[in-house]
C-alpha cells in the first residue's frame, strides 16, 4: 500500500496541461506612447507647409531699386538758337570738375599745361580739301567755264599775294545790306552751310540776290572775288586761271552772277580758312556774311585775323543772320569787324525781303 501511495512528482508535472502566461499590464509613464488624434495631424501638416511657403518667398524676393534695371543719366544742356535748327551743348563738358584732394588739382593743371599748345599756334589747314573744293566748282550752263586747275602762289594762308591783276586805282563804294565799303578791291566772303537753308532757304536766296546787287555795281576799274565757303572754301574762277581777283566788267559780272545761281547750301562752318584766303588777295574790302554764331573764332584766330589784314590794309565789314529780334551782345562777328575797321550788322531772316535784281541790270561788256 506504502508504494502505492507514492507518485512520481515527473510523471505529476508532466500530466498537467500549460497554462498561458496571464498578460502583464505596464504602468511606467516612460514606457507609454501617445495616441495624436486626427485634427492634431492636420495642423501640424498646415502649420509647415506655411512656413516652407513663407520661407520661399523670402528667399525668392528681389530687393528694391534699381536692379537690373537700365538707369537713365540726366544732365543739363546748353541750347544754342539758330536760324535752321537748335544745336544742344552738354554743360557737363564745359565745366571743369574740381579736383578731390590738393595734389590732384596740382598734377592735373601741371599736366594741362604741359599738353596745351602755344597760344599763337593756328589750327591746322586742310589744304587738300580746299583745293578739291576749288577744283569741284561748277562750270555754268554757258559753257564758259568756271571750273579748274587752280594755281596757288606761296602760302595760301600766309603773307604772300596771289596773282593779281593790277589796280587801276579807281575807288568806287559798293553796299552789301546797307553796309557801304570803298576802294578798288574787293572780296564777299559768303557763308553756303547748310543752315541757310532754313527758312525754306531764303537766307541763301536773300544772300545771293545782294551779292549780285553789289558786283552789278562795279565797273572795269575796279576788281572782286566771292568765295562761299562752308566746312572748305570755294572760290569763283575761270578755267585754267590762278586764283585772283576778277575785272568788274560786264562779260566777267555775268559769269560770276552764273557762279552765284549755281550755289547749293550744305554742310558745316569753319570760318577761318574762307577769311585768311580772302585777305591772301589784299582787298581793300571784305564783306563778311554768315549765320552761324557756333563755331566762334577763337582769340587767337582773331587776333591773326586781325595782323594780316593790317598787313594788307583790309577792312572787314560783317553781317550777321539769326532768328533773334535784336543782335547777340556776345557775337565774335561784333568783335571781328570792330577790330579791323569795319561795320556790322545783324539781319533778322524772319523779316527778310528778297527783291530778285532786274535782269536788265546785268551790265555787258561794251
Amino acid at each position: 500500500m506504502a508504494g502505492k501511495a507514492l507518485e512520481n512528482p515527473t510523471n505529476s508535472a508532466a500530466a498537467r496541461p500549460i497554462q498561458a502566461p496571464e498578460p502583464v499590464e505596464i504602468t511606467s509613464p516612460e514606457l507609454m506612447v501617445p495616441q495624436r488624434s486626427v485634427p492634431a495631424l492636420m495642423m501640424s501638416l498646415l502649420f509647415h507647409v506655411v512656413l516652407l511657403t513663407v520661407i520661399g518667398l523670402v528667399w525668392s524676393h528681389n530687393p528694391k531699386g534699381s536692379g537690373e534695371q537700365i538707369d537713365r543719366p540726366v544732365g543739363i544742356a546748353l541750347v544754342h538758337r539758330m536760324p535752321d535748327r537748335d544745336r544742344y551743348v552738354d554743360a557737363a563738358k564745359l565745366v571743369q570738375t574740381e579736383p578731390e584732394t590738393q595734389s590732384q588739382q596740382t598734377q592735373t593743371s601741371s599736366a594741362a599745361a604741359s599738353a596745351a599748345p602755344p597760344a599763337e599756334l593756328t589750327p591746322p589747314i586742310d589744304l587738300t580739301g580746299i583745293l578739291n573744293a576749288m577744283e569741284a566748282t561748277p562750270a555754268p550752263v554757258s559753257g564758259s567755264g568756271l571750273a579748274g586747275e587752280t594755281n596757288l602762289s606761296g602760302d595760301a594762308f600766309g603773307t604772300a599775294s596771289g596773282k593779281n591783276s593790277p589796280s587801276t586805282g579807281s575807288e568806287t563804294t559798293t553796299m552789301v545790306f546797307g553796309i557801304s565799303g570803298s576802294g578798288s578791291r574787293f572780296v564777299y566772303v559768303f557763308d553756303r552751310s547748310n543752315s541757310m537753308n532754313g527758312y525754306g532757304g531764303k537766307p541763301l536766296r536773300a544772300a545771293k540776290s545782294e551779292l549780285i546787287r553789289s558786283i552789278r555795281s562795279l565797273t572795269e576799274k575796279q576788281q572782286f572775288q566771292i568765295i562761299f565757303y562752308n566746312h572748305t572754301p570755294k572760290p569763283f574762277k575761270f578755267s585754267n586761271s590762278p586764283l585772283q581777283l576778277i575785272s568788274g566788267e560786264g562779260s566777267s559780272v555775268a559769269r560770276a552772277e552764273r557762279y552765284i545761281e549755281s550755289i547749293r547750301a550744305s554742310g558745316a562752318t569753319e570760318h577761318d580758312t574762307a577769311l585768311k584766303l580772302a585777305l591772301r588777295m589784299s582787298p581793300d574790302v571784305i564783306f563778311f556774311l554768315t549765320d552761324a554764331r557756333i563755331p566762334r573764332l577763337s582769340e587767337s584766330q582773331l587776333s591773326e585775323i586781325r595782323r594780316r589784314a593790317a598787313q594788307a590794309g583790309t577792312t572787314i565789314h560783317a553781317i550777321e543772320f539769326g532768328s533773334d529780334p535784336i543782335s547777340p551782345r556776345d557775337s565774335f562777328l561784333r568783335e571781328l569787324a570792330a577790330q579791323n575797321d569795319g561795320q556790322y550788322k545783324y539781319i533778322d531772316v524772319r523779316g527778310l525781303k528778297i527783291a530778285e535784281p532786274a535782269a536788265g541790270d546785268t551790265k555787258e561788256s561794251p
